[in-house]
């Protein structure tokens, strides 16, 4: 039996949620001045040169050649990330309601991770550093009431990798349709993509973001028994239903 949606189980329910975005803003205001993020971010470059991987820039200088790309990569960066990862949220709440309260909680703990790398070790993005030659003015960052919301130093890690990864494991797991999983796998792919045309971070930011949702989704499974118990029965369940087509009920969120 589903329980009975109410609007008091949904505000419980969206709590944490809440509670973890809105402490971006007070992140925002604690924000340093430049010179320590932009030499952080210049260390964290010096790494991937190192490495031989540091191919960024070409990324991004050949989406800026392409405007209409720039301004829709641009647009991406600033709405879809978060309104993705809350309508995944929802989704699980609703339909697949016995395996909320783990996605739920590895992205709590995932972003809790994510704003405490911002506090201890704020990094710039690569647009802010001058010697990469970047249009320091392009991207959401340059808008006041983006300042307001989240620390222009917040490239480590990348909160957009870890929202993408977590909503994208949520969908691939739990959804029947394989053209909608197969859409959420590649969903990833587009965000690095994304965060790398427009500046805002490395490759090294976006793989911090992954360790983030990983770490997240390891200690949440493996210290609460019945999220883990609950969501290995409805992926097990889902796989068997997607196999015979049948429908395959869901318990609570708890």
């Amino acid at each position: 039996m589903r329980p009975e949606r109410t609007w008091k189980r949904a505000a419980r329910d969206a709590a944490p949620v809440a509670f973890v975005l809105a402490i971006c803003p007070i992140v925002a205001a604690m924000a340093p001045g430049p010179a320590v993020p932009v030499a952080r971010a210049t260390r964290l470059i010096g790494v991937e040169r190192s490495l031989d991987t540091f191919f960024e820039p070409a990324v991004h200088n050949w989406v800026a050649a392409r405007p209409l790309l720039m301004r829709l990569a641009d647009f991406g960066y600033a709405t879809i990330h978060l309104p993705v990862m809350l309508g995944v949220l929802a989704w699980v709440w609703f339909a697949r309601p016995s395996a909320f309260r783990l996605v739920r909680n590895t992205f709590v703990l995932a972003q809790a991770l994510i704003v405490a790398g911002y506090v201890l070790v704020p990094t710039a993005p690569p647009r802010l550093v001058p010697s990469l030659g970047y249009d320091g003015s392009i991207g959401p960052a340059s808008s006041g009431l983006d300042r307001l919301a989240m620390s222009p130093y917040a490239a480590m890690p990348s909160g957009h990798a870890a929202f993408a990864v977590i909503a994208a494991t949520a969908v691939v797991c739990l959804a029947r349709n394989p053209l909608v999983r197969l859409a959420a796998a590649l969903y990833p792919l587009a965000v690095l993509l994304e965060i790398v045309a427009t500046g805002n971070h490395i490759w090294l930011d976006a793989a911090a973001g992954v360790a983030a949702a990983a770490v997240a989704f390891a200690v949440i499974g493996a210290t609460d028994d019945g999220t883990r118990r609950a969501w290995r029965e409805r992926w097990l369940a889902a796989r068997s239903s997607r196999r015979s087509g049948e429908v395959v009920s869901d318990a609570s969120p708890g």
